[in-house]
């Protein structure tokens, strides 16, 4: 396949993306969809996928980690900006060049220039993780690899198609589904609720995702199941997260998700729960 005819998917990896759960994510989604929301986009695989399959006539996108919509939106509107940058010497894969990166101070730079700190330490820090401290900076440690593509031309031009026409948002999950309605759907990814000390992990902002914030998102889940709206929701199957969905249909699937160090990695259950207003259609599988 040449460049130009290039797939797009996912530019970033992400703790917790859901390559490994596409199918049985798409297969409760519609084959048709007005608007598509998602807004825990992460690596945006469930997005990227429905793209190539032509299922939304509208995206609207978006998460609430500034340094991961920066890149998204540089992505869809610089991205030829964004390889000149990565294709210089510098960014290399090496130690201490991602310590010098990692330090500096992406408020005093320019989208583009930030958008390629993103992709660097990205493709470079240990297991893709994206994780920032109290005061919002990141600080997931240097990874291990043998030769990671830090900058994979044909695959940035191919996301960056494909985003020309989708609605990009850095907002709460609830502001975003303002105007969701009939014929609209939604997949919410949240970062999950902790079920052990190793996955106890939901930095992706400085505040992090707490519970009253899962709570906050049943509500909305109930909300839009009201409006007709269908849903797809991915977490743990925590003691806490099953009973706010009471009343939708639930399966739990074990061993897709994995945490910790590679060498000792444990599974993590999980939910996926959906309003069943998708099921009734035809499956739609990943092949």
């Amino acid at each position: 396949m040449s460049p130009q005819n290039a797939e797009p998917k996912p530019f970033l990896k992400w703790a917790g993306g859901k390559s490994r759960l596409l199918s049985k994510i798409l297969v409760r989604l519609p084959k048709k969809i007005g608007t598509y929301y998602e807004p825990f986009l992460g690596g945006g695989a469930v997005f990227f996928e429905l793209a190539k399959q032509g299922r939304f006539d509208r995206a609207v996108i978006g998460d609430s980690c500034p340094e991961l919509m920066n890149a998204y939106q540089v992505v869809r509107d610089d991205v030829e900006g964004l390889i000149g940058i990565l294709r210089q010497s510098q960014y290399k894969y090496d130690k201490k060049v991602f310590l010098d990166i990692r330090r500096a101070d992406p408020d005093k730079m320019d989208p583009t220039t930030r958008a390629a700190r993103t992709v660097y330490l990205n493709r470079t820090c240990y297991n893709g993780l994206y994780r920032v401290n109290s005061n919002g900076r990141f600080n997931t440690p240097f990874g291990k690899y043998v030769d990671p593509k830090i900058c994979d031309e044909s695959n940035l031009r191919a996301c960056s198609n494909i985003l020309k026409s989708v609605e990009l948002a850095e907002t709460d999950f609830e502001d975003m589904l303002a105007d969701a309605g009939p014929g609209d759907a939604v997949y919410f990814d949240p970062p999950y609720m902790p079920i052990s000390k190793t996955s106890n992990f939901t930095g992706y902002t400085p505040n992090g995702f707490t519970h009253a914030d899962h709570v906050r998102l049943s509500e909305l889940f109930k909300e839009l199941d009201e409006r007709r709206v269908t849903q797809v929701l991915s977490n743990s199957s925590h003691p806490d997260v099953l009973p706010l969905f009471n009343g939708f249909r639930m399966e739990t699937v074990t061993g897709s998700r994995s945490v910790g160090r590679p060498d000792k990695r444990e599974s993590v259950p999980e939910v996926i729960v959906d309003n069943g207003d998708a099921c009734a259609s035809e499956a739609i599988l990943v092949v």
